[in-house]
């Protein structure tokens, strides 16, 4: 039998319309699309029965839509081809009051919006904003995170690195941006926790010095945009000329270049707070002072080597008399075997998670003291430490001073400042010694962990206002979800083609 080529022309709203209810059918399929044609072989001499177009819908159903994937488990990348899709560059998620619950600027983002709202999600704490952009001259994405802001202007450092997804992306900005909410409000600074996140170009494009000029032009025009709610700082993957390039761009920045009024590397200050720690733990425990003492450093930055040449002052070794007392290794990237070392402390100095159920097992030392974030894989592995009869100085306390010495950048410079020596006093609350005592002795008598503790501290703490500029963060976030921030709207702009014209 003789077979030909038909072609069936599939529209939705009109050819099946007497045969199959468009209210049964995805809202994508009853959309105003151009029509879709399908090659069919059937007998040229065939009648075709009514049934017969079921299988042709069910084609047409399949070839019409291009199932797509949801937003949050697409890669940033992507997800910058769906903003540019809808003609956004730059979007936000707020908390709203009245409503309680995030409300998002576009309706094309409702999944992340029904995600930042789903009560399972662990990851959001009633965060006060997030913004995201589009680099104009780089197309990076872009984000600031704000939490709590109830004791000033959300700050935090830029951390350029790659992100799996949108979610993972949104996740970390979430997370990093509530630790440091908590580590300020301990600190006693008045600012409220932030991130800010770059995702990191592909082809690493990073590298490249005229491009990587532009990402931070792009990121100094984005926090122009925010009207100083949230203030960038220095992270992973950003130096001071990267700070000094985001500063040409926007006042709302720290920790840039000494010459021109930054903060610059404050290693001798985190070592210091370090140090300031171990003593106060070991105060604590009735166990005398660093003197003598066998201390493992898992690390080799500036911070590492000025602790190491601060505990030689301290007398814990002698590099002229060291020989069988110092051990210096070589390891590779990944190597946790420092954790089981024969000690009396261990300083996780290095990086993140190497606190697991398992290196905890291995510990021998009696107290854990160091500067790397997020030394706990996850926080509810506190409990095996203290089971083990560990005493574990949350990282939040010992390492505040980097973000210490940024956050009071804007109050200017002074030799031997008395506002950054009060954190190592023994007799303010908000000192690190005294919060390291404080955090172990309420651990102690309340029978919860040291993390726990330390966020019951932080959460009394936040709830102290900032005493000159009570809601100021919360009254510019409600400025720009009401002057329409979303669709590019800036009040303060004077020329409405700045950014354009800037932008080669």
């Amino acid at each position: 039998m003789a077979l030909s080529r038909l072609k069936l022309t599939v529209q939705l709203r009109s050819a099946f319309k007497n045969s199959l209810p468009l209210s049964t059918l995805p809202k994508s399929y009853s959309s105003n699309k151009p029509p879709v044609y399908l090659p069919l072989s059937i007998p040229t001499n065939t009648s075709l029965p009514a049934g017969a177009f079921g299988p042709c819908i069910n084609s047409a159903r399949h070839f019409c839509t291009k199932e797509e994937k949801p937003l949050l488990s697409v890669c940033p990348t992507e997800f910058v081809d769906v903003l540019k899709k809808h003609n956004i560059s730059r979007c936000y998620f707020v908390w709203d009051e009245s409503q309680k619950k995030v409300v998002g600027s576009h309706p094309e983002l409702k999944e992340i919006e029904d995600w930042l709202n789903d009560e399972n999600n662990s990851l959001y704490r009633q965060h006060e904003a997030v913004f995201l952009a589009v680099g104009m001259r780089s197309n990076c994405l872009m984000g600031a995170f704000l939490w709590n802001v109830n004791r000033g202007q959300a700050c935090g450092g830029i951390r350029m690195t790659s992100f799996k997804s949108v979610e993972h992306f949104l996740g970390e900005g979430l997370r990093l941006s509530q630790r440091l909410g908590v580590k300020s409000a301990l600190a006693g600074l008045w600012i409220g926790g932030g991130k800010g996140l770059i995702f990191e170009p592909k082809d690493r494009q990073h590298i490249q010095p005229e491009f990587r000029q532009k990402i931070f032009y792009d990121y100094g025009d984005f926090v122009s945009s925010l009207n100083g709610c949230f203030i960038a700082g220095m992270d992973t993957g950003v130096n001071t000329f990267d700070l000094y390039n985001v500063h040409t761009h926007t006042r709302w920045v720290v920790s840039g270049p000494e010459d021109v009024g930054g903060s610059g590397n404050a290693a001798a200050l985190v070592a210091k707070g370090l140090l300031c720690s171990m003593e106060a733990a070991m105060d604590y425990l009735g166990v005398g002072n660093l003197s003598g003492m066998r201390v493992a450093i898992q690390g080799a930055g500036g911070i590492v080597s000025l602790m190491a040449l601060s505990l030689r002052i301290n007398s814990v070794f002698s590099i002229k008399n060291a020989r069988g007392r110092l051990k210096v290794e070589k390891v590779p990237i990944g190597d946790k075997s420092i954790i089981g070392y024969d000690c009396d402390i261990l300083a996780p100095c290095a990086v993140g998670h190497v606190l697991t159920p398992d290196t905890i097992l291995d510990i021998k030392a009696k107290i854990v003291c160091g500067s790397a974030n997020a030394l706990l894989e996850n926080e509810d592995d506190a409990k095996l430490l203290t089971e083990r009869d560990v005493t574990y100085v949350l990282e939040f306390i010992p390492n505040r001073m980097a973000f210490v010495n940024a956050a009071n950048e804007n109050y200017g410079r002074v030799y031997r400042d008395p506002e950054l020596e009060k954190h190592f006093s023994k007799d303010w609350e908000h000192s690190i010694y005294c919060l390291t005592q404080h955090t172990l002795k309420m651990a102690s008598e309340e029978n919860i962990t040291v993390v726990e503790a330390s966020y019951r501290l932080a959460e009394e703490f936040m709830k102290r206002p900032h005493p000159l500029w009570p809601n100021r963060t919360r009254t510019i976030i409600q400025s720009l979800v009401e002057g329409g921030w979303h669709q590019g709207q800036d009040f303060w702009r004077k020329r409405r083609n700045f950014a354009k014209a800037d932008c080669s």
